[in-house]
């Protein structure tokens, strides 16, 4: 039960890393300033410039790390949990076919369809007198299979399961129509393994998932859809491209949010109030807003992948060194976005 949540936790170690990160520093700066240890730290001459160079230090190696986790945990983390799930079909596939398959029974949810089988031999690969519809998912299909006998061959664990069915008749009609088709057939087969894995993930193979690609794997992937002129590949160049790099950006955030959580943790002992985790958990969701945003332009077309991942980053850089550079000037009491104390702001306001 663990296994699944561990691979659906491990592709977003490159999102929570950070954010621990800046929870981490939140409280250590908070906890320092309200028992009036930074004041102390300002009264001896140690400037919030120098207090954050550990937490810079940190970030660096917090940068390495996650970068390493997003570029080999999460293709790692996500093939594994497709194949977990593939392995869970496979074996209630397998049930299905020991189990609940019996002689003389309607099993109306096999694979969607209702199976009916007149005698079932002992070892389970043998059926006579069958029959095989749609069941009632399947509105769109309107058929009845029917078959003097039919037999399973292979086996889950070697990933060829068939179903045979020989010298049957098909029975089809067309929507508000009272024709019927007849198609007489001498062997028809079914691959049931990849029809139940369809049933359930649809459409998705590990294989061609670009989310699953280590590096090497990415890029050639990115090479081979940037060749292709059709609509489907063109937007999976897009997004395939701006994770490639995004798996490089997004890490990044622990440096603007180790910057962030420095100014928020500090506060004025007089008002013995911190709004420090609301200001987190606002800059968090501004991030994601602003990180959002680009990423859909990207995938869009509307900007380069480069551009999209990086230009965040460096904004956010930026405004994060400038709230300390603010900070380290100013008193403790004083806020770093006041427009008095902001460089072009403030000749503003004294004119106005």
């Amino acid at each position: 039960m663990l296994l699944p949540f561990l691979f659906i936790l491990v592709p977003f170690l490159s999102f929570t890393i950070p954010m621990a990160f800046m929870f981490a520093v939140l409280i250590s700066f908070s906890r320092i300033s309200a028992d009036g240890e930074f004041t102390g730290m300002l009264a001896a001459g140690y400037s919030l410039k120098r207090a954050c160079m550990p937490v810079f230090l940190i970030a660096v190696f917090l940068y390495a790390v996650t970068t390493a986790c997003a570029l080999y945990l999460e293709p790692w983390g996500h093939r594994e949990r497709i194949a977990f799930f593939k392995r869970k079909a496979q074996t209630q596939l397998d049930n299905m076919i020991k189990v609940q398959l019996k002689s003389g029974v309607f099993l109306d949810n096999f694979l969607g369809y209702v199976l009916y089988a007149e005698h079932i031999s002992s070892d389970r690969t043998r059926l006579d007198n069958v029959l095989l519809a749609p069941g009632p998912g399947k509105v769109d299909q309107n058929f009845t299979l029917l078959a003097p006998s039919s037999s399973i061959s292979g086996s889950v664990e070697s990933g060829d399961l068939k179903m045979a069915f020989d010298y049957g008749v098909i029975f089809s009609t067309i929507a508000d129509s009272d024709e019927v088709s007849v198609v007489k057939f001498k062997r028809a087969e079914l691959d049931l393994l990849k029809l139940f894995q369809d049933q359930i993930f649809g459409s998705i193979d590990v294989r061609q998932d670009f989310r699953s690609f280590y590096p090497n794997e990415m890029i050639d992937y990115i090479k081979k859809t940037e060749q292709q002129s059709e609509e489907v590949s063109e937007s999976l160049y897009l997004k395939s491209r701006y994770l490639f790099h995004q798996r490089f950006g997004m890490p990044f955030a622990t440096f603007y949010f180790g910057f962030f959580s420095v100014v928020l943790g500090i506060q004025d002992e007089r008002r013995g109030k911190s709004y420090g985790y609301l200001g987190t958990i606002l800059a968090i969701i501004i991030c994601y807003i602003m990180v959002m945003s680009f990423k859909y332009w990207s995938e869009s077309g509307y900007l380069a992948a480069p551009i999209a991942v990086w230009l965040p980053n460096v904004i956010l850089s930026l405004f994060g060194v400038f709230l300390v550079y603010q900070k380290n000037r100013l008193p403790p009491s004083e806020s770093s976005l006041d427009p008095k104390y902001i460089p072009v702001l403030s000749l503003i306001v004294k004119k106005c």
